[in-house]
């Protein structure tokens, strides 16, 4: 791009569209125009989606458009996290740039600042991160273009100066995202603002740029009515009421399977409390399809309840010999001190199963003299296995369109997804199947999955799901102990 024309820069000031298309070489979608037309158009543009209809591109193109069609204009871009500031828009730009190598005769890109050549400090725009409200001060210019990416995500701090500078001819603003919040400044734009914002809804069964694979997947794991599938396929603000991660019609069929499984492998999960109304649940599973023994206690002390865990590993390491145990002990709480008594006695534990087996065998694993013969006698392949409620989250599955927040939505999520395709048999048990269909979620601000804390269930006069958390750990093994079942 050798550098425009007076003429041409006056045509493609107020030309969008054709400036994305000659100089940028990009193909707007029917959608995308929309957005171009109103940011020429109206000063404050605020633009509601699902996910994956592009507007990280137009945001790229605004910016190549506004910087080289303005003399010494101010392009101040925000995200909620660095994450979507840098690695998503800020990269966006760069990429842009690349799609036509002219662009690097006048503008120079830096991980800090995109700017005119010759003009670092008149003549920019930049990325700062929106967790300070002061990051988007200061930027007086007769041009300026506010970029608000993720703009649900945004503290309402940090509007306050974005709007406060909204004061010139030529000021304008961008915000677009999914619609996760129902309240601030980006849901006050499509509601009580909307006549002060120039409002675009784009919903992703719409757009060219989101394939029907998606927008099927998010059907099938969550419905067409649910929270999930109106922010990131329709684009719109999810209901005024969580919804049930798990719905009480799949707990209900998973009550009537008849599952036979090889009960090649039993894991046990533990959910440990002491005092109150919380109680400490040791809950199997067979092959990760088929619940079998549950056992509730209160008011016990970890090393009880170690001791009930104990129990229940020689009680099925002798019923099944051919099985691996795997105890998931969730460890964020008084569980980490079960953990460490099971952890430190594991050998022992391994040891008078195998000495069991050797009696069971008519061997005496103390004589000398049958020693060897006693080799022969399968061990017990046992894992204790260290969990966390609270730690990281990510996918079910690789290919899920959405992540949780944390583990314990992953675990959580593996136990809905069982529940829902039915491939996990439970019993009819009244404590089980209303704590699991009644934890809620929500879509947080990043579009992620996030589970309804302890203490709001409480609130709502619930008590804390130990059982369904017990189910979840039997399910859940940390990265390290994946495996495919």
């Amino acid at each position: 791009m050798p550098a425009l024309s007076s003429d041409a820069i006056r045509f493609y000031a107020n030309e969008p569209i054709y400036f994305v298309e000659d100089i940028i070489k990009a193909i707007p979608d029917e959608k995308q125009r929309d957005i171009l037309r109103s940011l020429r158009d109206y000063p404050m543009t605020s633009v509601r989606s699902g996910h994956g209809v592009g507007k990280s591109a137009v945001e790229a193109w605004s910016v190549l458009w506004f910087i080289c069609t303005r003399p010494f204009p101010k392009i101040p871009c925000t995200a909620p996290t660095e994450h979507q500031l840098m690695d998503v828009l800020w990269a966006e730009i760069s990429k842009w740039m690349r799609n036509n190598p002219a662009f690097k005769d006048e503008l120079i890109w830096t991980n800090e600042k995109l700017y005119m050549r010759g003009h670092p400090e008149e003549w920019f725009a930049v990325p700062r991160t929106a967790t300070n409200p002061e990051a988007l001060q200061g930027f007086h210019s007769e041009h300026v273009l506010y970029i608000i990416d993720e703009a649900s995500g945004v503290s309402d701090k940090v509007f306050e100066p974005v709007l406060g500078a909204m004061t010139g001819e030529d000021a304008k603003l961008l915000m677009m995202g999914n619609p996760t919040r129902l309240s601030g400044f980006f849901y006050d734009s499509h509601h009580k603002s909307r006549g002060e914002y120039s409002a675009i809804h784009i919903d992703g069964r719409d757009s060219a740029h989101v394939s029907k694979q998606f927008v099927e997947k998010i059907i099938k794991m969550f419905g067409e009515d649910s929270d999930v599938f109106r922010v990131r396929v329709a684009g719109e603000f999810p209901k005024s009421t969580p919804d049930s991660l798990i719905a009480m019609e799949w707990c209900e069929k998973a009550t009537q399977l008849e599952i036979e499984t090889a009960k090649l492998r039993i894991d046990i999960g533990i959910d440990v409390a002491r005092y109150g109304d919380d109680s400490s649940v040791l809950y199997v599973v067979f092959d990760k399809q088929k619940s079998g023994e549950i056992e509730t206690h209160n008011h016990n002390k970890t090393t009880e309840i170690s001791g009930y865990a104990v129990q229940m590993i020689k009680r099925y390491a002798a019923a099944y010999p051919e099985a691996s145990i795997h105890v998931k002990v969730d460890c964020d709480g008084l569980g980490v001190g079960v953990y460490d008594n099971l952890d430190e006695q594991k050998e022992r534990i391994v040891q008078a199963v195998w000495e069991d087996r050797c009696r069971e065998a008519g061997l005496d694993p103390k004589d000398g003299n049958q020693w060897r013969d006693c080799q022969e006698v399968s061990e017990l392949d046992l894992h204790i296995v260290e969990c966390h409620f609270g730690g990281a989250g990510g996918k079910v599955d690789d290919d899920d369109p959405v992540e949780y927040v944390n583990s314990t939505g992953l675990m959580w999520g593996a136990v809905r997804q069982k529940l829902k395709d039915g491939l996990l048999q439970i019993p009819e048990d009244d404590t089980l199947m209303t704590q699991l269909s009644n934890r809620k979620y929500i879509v947080n601000k990043d579009g992620k999955i996030e589970l309804e804390r302890k203490e709001a269930m409480k609130k709502r006069g619930l008590k804390s799901p130990d059982m369904a958390d017990a189910l979840a750990l039997a399910l859940y093994d940390p990265v390290e102990w994946t495996v495919n079942w």
